[in-house]
């Protein structure tokens, strides 16, 4: 058996010449692209309402079709040191009221339905939604559709919402 030749010393530095110019070119790619993390986005089905201590988080409505009742979906925030009456109306529609209580948060929907009684747009569409408290006044919202489907499923509207305009 021979022993193993060694590679000429031109032919290694050429090699490590080209492994370091392999290793510059690919971390360029990286200056190139932008960091995923640096672009704000709604990582979720639903859009989000600021109003003052009042935070509305993944906003939809749940509806089966367009001018039947929708059933409003959110996370609620309230960080005041009083309980917060939101109201949410759809165009034409009567208002609907829940109230959360200071410094909680609530799921809409959760146990009490909070129901829209009619929808001016269809599942895959967009409503323009009013979403008011007293504190902050009102803000107007482009809020998704959704149908009752997968993981919305209970929460198809009901012949008779838990909360209503008395809330």
């Amino acid at each position: 058996m021979r022993p193993p030749v060694p590679a000429p010393r031109a032919a290694r530095s050429l090699l490590a010449a080209a492994a370091a110019c392999g290793a510059v070119a690919l971390s360029g790619c990286q200056t190139q692209s932008p960091i995923q993390t640096d672009a704000a986005y709604q990582a979720a089905d639903g859009v989000p309402v600021d109003l003052g201590a009042v935070q509305v988080r993944n906003l939809v409505i749940v509806a089966d079709r367009k001018g039947g009742p929708g059933t409003i979906s959110a996370a609620v925030l309230n960080r005041s040191g009083q309980g917060a009456r939101i109201t949410f109306s759809d165009q034409g529609s009567s208002p609907v009221t829940t109230t959360v209580p200071s410094y909680s948060e609530k799921l809409l929907s959760e146990t009490d339905q909070v129901v829209l009684p009619t929808v001016s747009a269809a599942p895959g569409g967009v409503v323009q939604l009013q979403v008011r408290t007293a504190q902050s006044g009102t803000s107007v919202v482009a809020v998704p559709v959704l149908p009752p489907e997968l993981y919305y499923k209970t929460l198809a509207p009901s012949a008779s919402p838990t909360t209503s305009a008395g809330g």
